[in-house]
């Protein structure tokens, strides 16, 4: 579950300045720093002052850092040890090794997955089952994750489309969409202008809209009528990580699937045969 001091930062994260923002995304994407570094030593690892922190914490609505620290401990005694996992703080030397990508990507993986609640999860699948058509949006470096969602949905349920890419075709797309259809949008940071849009046109047409994005933009999502999938991206690097993002598409539809039982194995066996009988090397 996401701690309040994640919960406070999502809600005030667009109105950060632009030094804040530093700080902000280091504690969501590595909230286990408040508990082992100094405000001091928070502040010269993204490079701010220590007055920049002293008033981003303030303006989060603490007394001093001691208050948050103190707000962190007590939550980090009532988590369970699988939250134990620390995230690197910094890039290595060389090459990116094999024991530091695992340690990220366990640290990704438990804190993206100890935050997403059943009943959530839950909710999602039986709109996906229940929606009439399923569309689904991503654009950019998420363009790709959009079209594996779509074939992986597309295998336990019909009428799941992708909306194109190409913006010339958006207004005859979204145009086909219908008040009981659902929206599934893969949208991280930076985000996309051109998303709040969608949304607000999702919202307008009482599409049932879910957005896989990371933690600087969940309140986002949710100010535009959405539900956010928060995955954890981060790594020490420059390049963010889309391990969890394909982990929650793939969990998504498993539990689509249990949600349509026999209807989906049905349609998994279909295609399947399907496959047999288009197989151009037979």
């Amino acid at each position: 579950m996401a701690t309040r001091l994640a919960l406070r930062i999502q809600e005030r994260f667009e109105g950060l300045t632009a030094s804040e923002r530093k700080l902000a995304s280091l504690l969501l994407d590595r909230p286990d720093e408040i508990l082992t570094f100094s405000a001091t030593e928070l502040a010269t690892l993204v490079g701010v002052s220590k007055a920049t922190a002293a008033r981003f914490f303030r303006n989060l609505g603490y007394a001093d850092f001691n208050d948050v620290r103190l707000q962190a401990r007590e939550e980090r005694n009532r988590t369970g040890p699988v939250h134990q996992v620390p995230m690197p703080v910094e890039a290595p030397e060389g090459a990116a090794t094999v024991p530091v990508h695992l340690q990220v990507e366990m640290a990704n993986l438990a804190r993206t997955f100890e935050e997403l609640r059943s009943d959530t999860l839950s909710a999602v699948a039986e709109r996906l089952a229940t929606a009439p058509r399923l569309w689904v949006v991503g654009l950019g470096p998420e363009a790709g994750l959009a079209r594996h969602a779509r074939i992986q949905l597309a295998r336990v349920r019909p009428a799941v489309h992708l909306v194109s890419e190409n913006t010339g075709s958006w207004a005859e797309e979204l145009a086909s969409t219908g008040p009981s259809d659902a929206l599934l949008v893969v949208a991280l940071r930076p985000w996309p202008k051109v998303m709040s849009g969608i949304l607000d046109f999702a919202r307008t047409t009482r599409l049932s809209t879910f957005v896989i994005t990371d933690p600087t933009n969940a309140a986002r999502a949710r100010r535009h009528g959405a539900t956010p999938l928060i995955c954890h991206i981060s790594t020490p690097g420059p390049e963010a990580s889309h391990t969890t993002v394909l982990s929650m598409l793939h969990l998504l539809a498993n539990a689509l699937a249990a949600r349509l039982g026999v209807v989906a194995l049905r349609r998994r066996d279909l295609i399947s045969d399907l496959r047999e009988e288009l197989d151009p090397t037979d």
